[in-house]
């Protein structure tokens, strides 16, 4: 292959492994010039790109006080900062930092690019496993992710998935992965972690986080792959279909190994997306040579627990015709989602996947409907509006309504409860370079 070729390939492919925060304003680069007569060089050797965004919003709670939080209030969900530079043409390096509610470092690696089908990445950076984590938070179509994914302060399952972990990843692209190809294209992921989420360096039972995801694209990359939505209405249909598989031992003892499928289609600026997760967690073994490392948690009889997670969500978007919303420079989207999750039902040999109900033994009604570990059943459906004030995704208004509803009985003081007052209304402003 020659070498622009390569360098096309290695650009390419930088671009779409690299999560940028916002889109990036690059103010500094350093290339080498072409001579003269000569063609111009596919890009600088070096590069540094500076990225930040804001996410301030309001936020209206149900008034029901067994739902937790009920405060309405002005909510600062996200303020961050970042680069990622080019040190050679092998070499990128990404940083990003979170400042509200403090300040915490999210993403810090440095990628290894010898070439598209081969990449090593090193560092803290986001876990190879749900499609729905790598979205960065500034590209997500609903002010959150699907009801199975973890959001402080208002839910927590499925409480041992962290979007970024301390490790090291191979991954790849094998094809075509300039946007305008046609061509079936393979993108792989597979990385070891400590396995404690961000920012923790230091690995108490000597296990690691595994994970591995392989994705498909069947017609193609698709232009605008890291946002989730079609905001850049692709003329030809893209469709990707991806499987993975995680293996970890969580900070309850728990040896959690699950799978997840998902997949998207992208067209004209319709962006549709539904995804299926499944965890079994009990005591250590297959890969835990000693059980003891990964004892689990217990039941009140002090026998070892033995349950399944599951979650699922169909997520429908919609950038408006220009027929519809005829304002140059703006777009209007609407959004609907229906999710799902069960975080916490015993495990069944008989029905494995879907797991057991209250009748199972083993089965331990949630004693509240904010326990981490146990929360109730839960399905959502949320409506929404997003406001591209520009066109793109660096200045947006979103506007959110979740409906939520428990389908399990909680065992409170006052007996047993299932339906509480907890939906939100939530409108957010996000801003980036």
């Amino acid at each position: 292959m020659r070498a622009p070729a390569v360098a096309v390939g290695l650009f390419a492919l930088g671009s779409l492994f690299a999560v940028p925060a916002a889109a990036q304003v690059r103010v500094w680069s350093d290339g080498p010039s072409p001579e003269e007569g000569a063609p111009s060089p596919v890009g600088p050797t070096r590069f540094l790109d500076l990225t930040a965004f804001a996410q301030p919003g309001f936020i209206v709670r149900g008034d029901d006080d067994f739902a937790g939080r009920t405060d309405d209030t002005f909510w600062l969900q996200r303020a961050r900062f970042g680069f990622t530079a080019q040190l050679f043409e092998w070499l990128r390096m990404r940083m990003e930092v979170e400042f509200a509610p403090v300040t915490l470092l999210q993403d810090a690696f440095l990628d290894v690019v010898p070439h598209p089908a081969i990449q090593l990445r090193v560092g803290q950076f986001l876990v190879p496993f749900l499609r729905a984590y790598s979205f960065n938070e500034l590209n997500l179509g609903f002010l959150d992710r699907p009801v199975y994914v973890p959001i402080s302060p208002d839910r927590s399952f499925i409480r041992y998935l962290s979007p970024r972990d301390v490790g090291a990843m191979v991954h790849g692209l094998i094809g075509d992965p300039t946007p305008r190809g046609t061509d079936p294209v393979l993108a792989y992921q597979a990385g070891a972690f400590i396995g404690r989420g961000a920012n923790i360096a230091q690995n108490d039972n000597g296990m690691f986080l595994l994970a591995v995801r392989l994705e498909l694209h069947v017609l193609g990359v698709p232009e605008g792959r890291d946002a989730e939505s079609d905001l850049a209405r692709n003329d030809n249909a893209r469709v990707a279909v991806a499987t993975s598989a995680y293996s970890n031992c969580d900070d309850r003892g728990n040896w959690n190994r699950g799978f997840a499928i998902d997949s998207e289609l992208r067209y004209a600026g319709l962006y549709a997306s539904a995804g299926f997760v499944w965890f079994r967690n009990s005591v250590g073994g297959a890969f835990f040579a000693e059980p003891s490392a990964c004892r689990g948690n217990f039941d009140p009889t002090g026998a070892p627990l033995d349950f399944v997670s599951r979650g699922a969500h169909l997520q429908v978007q919609y950038v408006l015709d220009r027929a519809i919303f005829p304002i140059d420079g703006m777009d209007l989207e609407v959004l609907a989602r229906i999710d799902w999750v069960d975080a916490n039902s015993p495990y069944d040999d008989g029905n494995p996947i879907f797991g057991g109900g209250s009748d199972t033994p083993g089965y331990i009604a949630p004693a509240n409907f904010t326990d981490s570990d146990n929360p109730p059943t839960r399905w959502r459906l949320t409506f929404g509006v997003n406001w591209f004030l520009t066109g793109d995704q660096q200045l947006r208004l979103g506007i959110n309504y979740q409906h939520n509803r428990e389908d399990e009985l909680v065992v409170t003081s006052d007996g047993f409860v299932r339906d509480i007052n907890n939906d939100i209304f939530w409108i957010q402003l996000t801003a980036g370079l």
